[in-house]
């Protein structure tokens, strides 16, 4: 609004000044308005940028994503492949245990040979042992009864204290013999040979 629209209306200054100074008020607070709403709107605008930027990353971590989650579905059937294996590789070390022992309290003389001669696949372990095992010792032990029963042991060999037994005192002779003999006296020897004087 302009002074001179007032002017020509007719009215006095001070009524003019008046109206002047409303307008203004309220203009200044239009103007405030919509100072207010273009800082919205920007900060909208960054927002919006904000989001579609990570909307871009999501959609590029999406693909990596993807490649983690094959990634770790391939760990996990490495991990169960690896879990089963060991899991048979541990059921065969207690049936191949279990075997051992019974051959052991059977009395074979060579484990491995009877063993050798066992179905090993007609074998199944349980809590309460070896299944078929105590059938396949039995007809072992009397088709190859070589491999069972008492082996033979070397006598232990026989320890004695101060030297060997059976080995007499030498009182007579040269030193080296003397010293042999398990009551050997080095000063005694000196004294009576009179050389520790």
């Amino acid at each position: 609004m302009k002074r001179d629209f007032l002017e020509s209306l007719g009215l006095d200054k001070e009524t003019i000044e008046k109206v002047m100074s409303e307008h203004g008020k309220s203009l200044t607070a239009e103007k405030q308005k919509v100072t207010e709403l273009e800082v919205e709107r920007d900060s909208f605008k960054e927002q919006l940028s904000q989001r579609d930027s990570d909307i871009e990353t999501l959609k590029k971590d999406s693909g990596t994503s993807e490649e983690l989650k094959q990634q770790l579905e391939k760990w996990q059937g490495d991990y169960d492949t690896l879990k089963a294996d060991s899991e048979v590789q541990l059921a065969e070390t207690k049936k191949n245990a279990a075997i051992d022992l019974a051959l052991t309290k059977s009395g074979a003389k060579n484990i491995k040979a009877a063993k050798a001669l066992l179905d090993l696949d007609g074998l199944e372990v349980t809590e309460k042992g070896v299944n078929g095992l105590d059938e396949q010792l039995k007809v072992l032990q009397e088709n190859e009864s070589y491999l069972f029963g008492e082996s033979e042991k070397a006598t232990p060999p026989q320890i004695v204290t101060g030297g060997n037994p059976g080995q007499t005192v030498v009182k007579e002779g040269p030193l080296g013999q003397q010293m042999k003999s398990e009551k050997f006296n080095l000063t005694k020897f000196l004294t009576d040979k009179g050389e520790n004087k």
